[in-house]
């Protein structure tokens, strides 16, 4: 249902998650999207404007520890609203370092 509404009112996409519904649409119709999905099913959690990189970069497991680091610094400076990043860490690295 929230795809299909999501495509007429002009997003690109839509991703259904255990947290929600996440749409991928141009920057210009955003505004135009959020607001035909608000009076079809009422106000977002969040109607906002992220960066999704277009080429990733693949880091091996010996640089992959110094980034999470790093990028966990940032989120913790309370300077820094937001942080991006274009890093593809294979899943079992990654499941190396979190656990």
């Amino acid at each position: 249902t929230m795809l299909e509404a999501a495509i007429e009112a002009g997003a690109d996409d839509c991703v259904t998650g255990t947290e929600g519904h996440t749409l991928l649409c141009a920057i210009s119709s955003l505004h135009e999207v959020a607001a035909a999905l608000e009076k079809r099913f009422g106000p977002p959690a969040a109607a906002t404007i992220i960066w999704k990189p277009r080429i990733t970069v693949p880091v091996g497991a010996d640089d992959a520890a110094a980034l999470l680091k790093m990028l966990g610094a940032l989120d913790d400076n309370d300077d820094v609203q937001n942080v991006y990043a274009n890093y593809e860490i294979d899943d079992a690295v990654m499941e190396k370092l979190t656990a």
